[in-house]
């Protein structure tokens, strides 16, 4: 019976550090949460946009913003179980009233910026998860939102 007990706790241990496998997006390791000064130097990000790592004490407002918002304080947002939604301007030639209509959905759980460097038009990050898309797909967007909001290390309201 102890040695059945054991082997459950060690399986669902073992479980918890393995890749998450499925759903929408990649999902990349956890760089940790290390709070960081104002443009502090810090190790690079495993990922672009970064999905987790060394940020700023202070996050990002919730909303829709015209300028780029640089990672270290989204990060923040995600680790508080946000979701950012940027767009790459050169791309995206379409009106954001439908990223600002997704983002009054989630007022206290996503960000929308652009970011000139994307590769792609749109990417959508979480904790650990990135996920990006060559057109405006409303109905993947709310869903990779529903699905990885509040999946992070802190948790907030929404």
């Amino acid at each position: 019976m102890t040695g059945a007990v054991g082997l459950m706790i060690g399986l669902a241990v073992w479980s918890k550090g393995q890749p998450e496998t499925g759903g929408l997006g990649t999902v990349y390791a956890n760089q940790g949460q290390e709070h960081i000064a104002v443009d502090a130097k810090h190790a690079a990000y495993n990922s672009f946009p970064a999905t987790s790592g060394p940020h700023v004490a202070e996050p990002q407002p919730w909303g829709v913003f015209g300028d780029e918002v640089p990672d270290e304080k989204l990060v923040h947002n995600l680790e508080h179980g946000g979701v950012v939604i940027q767009y790459n301007p050169r791309l995206y030639e379409g009106s954001i009233d439908s990223l600002i209509a997704i983002q009054k959905k989630y007022p206290n759980k996503t960000v929308v910026a652009p970011n000139r460097h994307l590769k792609n038009t749109f990417a959508l990050t979480a904790w650990r998860r990135l996920y990006t898309l060559d057109s405006l797909d409303e109905t993947k967007i709310t869903e990779f939102i529903e699905k990885y909001k509040n999946r992070a290390p802190e948790h907030f309201p929404d």
